[in-house]
């Protein structure tokens, strides 16, 4: 085997390698080639150099993809771009890899043109599940019956749920019957039980029934056993009539499917455009890791204060395989003044409590006590970088403008860091994330990310940068007024995420769901505020955790707020709440469809001044 052969030999094996053995592999090479004389220790060099290329070549790849998966710390993500060679690919290489692409598409799209289903067994065989779904593919849609008035006499409906059920289709979703009644199909397809005399009013408004008045127990008609509400009609008012039934109970005794929360969201359209696609529940945190994969900067849309949603951040936070992912969190819920002090904090040093807490304390658009569970978040974040010390460590930024409350004494002084919150969270998001091409989640009440009239300041500012972001926002089952609650939620896991397009949840009222039944409805379906909605729970499990009242009364941060409020709203108020309350109340008076804002009606002109030069950052 001549020196060249050998040489060749050796571009089989990894770049990495090459680089650092190349050279003292041909030079060993030589070696033995001068010291090995005769035709029979030539051949015996030749089989030796076979054999270690045949048990070497495997384990230089998998040492070459070792040392670059490095990277990834602790591995728990697919390695990132720099682990490529930083040399140009061979031209050869390029066509070669153009031809095989071209062919792969060519296969496919003549293999995807072809009729398999019907021609992969004859039709007497048996057929495997692939070979079935195939053939159930390729078969036409059948028509709809024409459509008749929903309002046909209460005798015409069947008293045999068999009858008018909804039949599956081919891709295994439940199929509307036709159209002749469907709010009849809306109740079988939700949960719970309607009870004597309960009306629900298209309109979105609430009825007479409250939430303590529903049985826990509920049967889904979809599965067996299941019975269709036999007696129902709509009235000429749009109010739909559960009538000649005992509670729960159709005619002939038999538990009948829950009352129909569907219906309660049909104010703002015709009933027939309700969408029944089932959408797909995903885990919160496995969703948020590959939307984190997939997307430069995903957006979260929270509720101020909720238990059990941030109790969701911060396992998120800590879980290996999300912190692998992100770069930056940038948070509403921190004051941009204490980014220093939060930086030494998240890097695990020796900061006081009550430094870092100014950070979340402090913020301009806090009203009255700030919730505790920022600081869970911040602790969580610090718990994370400790746990991987030489790993990729996340950095929290703060999204918050850069107002010291000790030099605010009145609404003109903080008229401008208010009216440019969500300029100066963009800001930050421009500077510190975009520019240096970071992965980051971005966390900020939904009200300042949904997409009421199109994207928001701040999303329009990441796509004017060429970033197309993700929005995910909190909701709940809520789906009228506060008493109408869709119990179809009960049945997924939680915490869980799901995509709003092309499904019956992105088909919801948006009001109602992201505030708990508080906002009435409007026009505004979910898709079209947002992507994706995090449910971590039904409305009424909801818990907001407040201020301990030891930490208000007759204390420095007590007075201190009492004063901020009478700057904010020019009023304070009583620290008399619990430390944990349910996150909604019923409403008091009605509200508008923008909800009650408690900033004053008619600000100063100075709201609309540019911001105060910034100082050093503490």
């Amino acid at each position: 085997m001549s020196e060249k052969i050998y040489a060749c030999l050796l571009k089989l094996f990894p770049s990495r390698f090459r680089r650092e053995y190349e050279s003292e592999a041909l030079l060993l090479f030589r070696d033995r080639y001068r010291e090995e004389r005769g035709p029979m220790r030539k051949l015996r060099l030749c089989l030796d150099l076979l054999v270690d290329l045949v048990a070497g070549l495997p384990k230089a790849y998998q040492n070459s993809l070792a040392a670059g998966s490095s990277l990834a710390p602790e591995g728990h993500a697919a390695p990132p771009f720099q682990v490529l060679e930083s040399e140009p690919l061979r031209p050869g290489a390029v066509l070669l890899g153009t031809l095989l692409s071209f062919s792969a598409i060519v296969c496919f799209a003549w293999a995807m043109g072809r009729d398999i289903g019907e021609r992969l067994a004859p039709v007497n065989e048996p057929k495997s599940p692939v070979e079935m779904v195939m053939q159930r593919l390729n078969q036409p849609m059948q028509p709809e019956p024409s459509a008749q008035p929903a309002t046909q006499p209460e005798a015409a409906a069947p008293a045999n749920s068999n009858a008018s059920a909804a039949t599956p289709s081919s891709n295994g979703q439940v199929q509307p019957p036709a159209q002749q009644d469907l709010l009849q199909y809306q109740q079988q397809t939700s949960l719970g039980r309607p009870q004597q005399g309960a009306m629900v009013r298209a309109s979105g408004e609430s009825g007479s029934m409250s939430a303590a008045s529903r049985p826990e127990s509920a049967v889904n008609a979809s599965q067996p056993g299941g019975r269709v509400l036999p007696a129902s009609r709509a009235s000429s008012n749009g109010v739909v009539i559960a009538t000649g039934m005992r509670t729960g109970e159709s005619a002939s005794g038999v538990p009948t499917a829950a009352r129909d929360a569907a219906a309660a969201m049909s104010q703002s359209e015709p009933a027939s455009s309700i969408s029944t696609a089932q959408p797909n529940v995903e885990n919160a945190t496995h969703a948020m890791v590959r939307l984190m994969r997939t997307h430069q900067i995903v957006m979260f849309g929270e509720t101020h204060g909720d238990k059990q949603e941030y109790e969701w951040l911060c396992a998120l936070v800590k879980d290996p395989a999300f912190a692998s992912q992100v770069d930056d969190i940038v948070v509403e819920f921190g004051n941009s003044l204490y980014q220093k002090t939060v930086d030494r904090y998240i890097a695990g040093g020796d900061v006081p409590q009550e430094q870092i807490e100014k950070a979340w304390r402090n913020v301009i658009g806090a009203v009255g006590p700030v919730s505790p569970v920022y600081g869970w978040f911040y602790k969580a974040v610090r718990e994370a970088n400790r746990q991987r010390p030489s790993g990729h460590q996340i950095r929290l930024l703060l999204g918050d403008p850069y107002g010291d409350w000790e030099k605010i004494h009145d609404a003109e002084d903080l008229g401008p860091f208010v009216a440019h919150r969500d300029a100066w969270y963009a800001q930050v998001v421009k500077h510190e994330v975009l520019a240096p091409h970071h992965r980051a989640l971005l966390i900020m009440g939904a009200g300042h990310f949904l997409r009421r009239n199109g994207p928001g300041l701040v999303e329009r500012a990441i796509r004017d940068a060429g970033v197309q972001p993700y929005l995910v926002v909190f909701g709940t089952n809520a789906v009228g007024g506060y008493d109408v609650l869709d119990l179809r939620f009960n049945k997924w896991p939680t915490p869980a995420i799901v995509s709003l397009q092309g499904n019956w949840v992105g088909e919801l009222p948006a009001n109602p769901v992201l505030t708990g039944g508080v906002v009435a409805p409007n026009a505004q379906k979910m898709e079209d505020v947002a992507d994706a909605m995090l449910y971590v729970g039904s409305r009424d499990t909801l818990m907001q955790v407040n201020v301990p009242r030891s930490d208000l009364l007759d204390t420095a941060y007590g007075k201190e707020v009492e004063r901020r409020l009478q700057i904010q709203i020019g009023r304070t108020m009583e620290f008399t709440q619990p430390l944990e309350e349910p996150q909604y109340h019923r409403p008091l008076q009605q509200v508008s469809s923008n909800g009650i804002h408690l900033t004053p009606p008619n600000p100063p002109k100075s709201f609309r001044d540019p911001l105060p030069p910034r100082p050093p950052s503490q």
